[in-house]
């Protein structure tokens, strides 16, 4: 899964970049702030909201646009409903998505998680679970706080800021709007590292890992909606 890169795969990733990049550039007018606090290097978490189907390739194409590549830098957790069907599903693995099963402990997908980070690479999520009906931030799955925890990865925050009027939940096709994706100061959850970590102090970390986004959001955004009972949503 981590094996070297062929030239060929380069180029592919490469030219998926600039047609994507061309479209978000060109519909969404993408916008990027807070590009000084990107790594090249991992092991490293980036954590962003989930609004929209538009954000995490809205995100990719920021990360590309410095320098920041799909497998040879980063890999994205996607839900498992999206490899249903073969040829979307082997699109998102060639750029570097895989599956993670939302309604269970998915121990294949947390090996995967360990294996890019024991390669020194970044994994992109949304730690909310799932696209946010409203699009105010959602609470955070205290997994994913555990996962930084207990490997002391450190987490890069991302705001997706207009996806969700690009294309809110509900929606089939997108409109013009614009999107913004804005980073923040990498952090780290050192404050429960090298302890017993309960279910209260992981969810703790989780609210601090939520704030770290809230931050970087509009006023409107940072409230959190009441718990949805959606698939993937945390039981607040």
């Amino acid at each position: 899964m981590l094996q070297e890169l062929s030239l060929g795969y380069r180029l592919y990733v490469l030219i998926v970049k600039d047609l994507l990049g061309l479209y978000y550039k060109t519909y969404h007018r993408l916008k990027v702030e807070g590009a000084e606090h990107l790594r090249r290097e991992g092991p490293l978490f980036i954590i962003i909201n989930h609004v929209s189907y538009l954000e995490p390739f809205a995100l990719g194409v920021a990360l590309c646009d410095h320098g920041i590549l799909p497998v040879s830098h980063f890999w994205t957790v996607s839900k498992k409903e999206l490899f249903q069907f073969p040829p979307i599903g082997k699109f998102l693995s060639s750029l570097g998505m895989f599956p993670i099963d939302r309604e269970k402990t998915d121990m294949a997908a947390m090996r995967t998680m360990l294996g890019v980070f024991k390669a020194g690479k970044m994994i992109a999520m949304a730690p909310e679970g799932t696209r946010s009906p409203s699009g105010r931030l959602q609470a955070f799955q205290p997994v994913v706080a555990k996962i930084a925890i207990s490997r002391h990865i450190p987490i890069l925050p991302a705001a997706a800021i207009g996806a969700e009027q690009a294309m809110p939940v509900g929606s089939k096709f997108a409109r013009p709007k614009q999107i913004t994706i804005r980073f923040g100061p990498v952090f780290e959850l050192a404050e429960f590292y090298d302890q017993p970590l309960t279910d209260a102090e992981a969810d703790r970390a989780s609210w601090m890992m939520r704030e770290q986004i809230a931050a970087l959001l509009p006023a409107w955004m940072r409230e959190l909606p009441p718990p949805s009972g959606r698939v993937g949503a945390r039981k607040v």
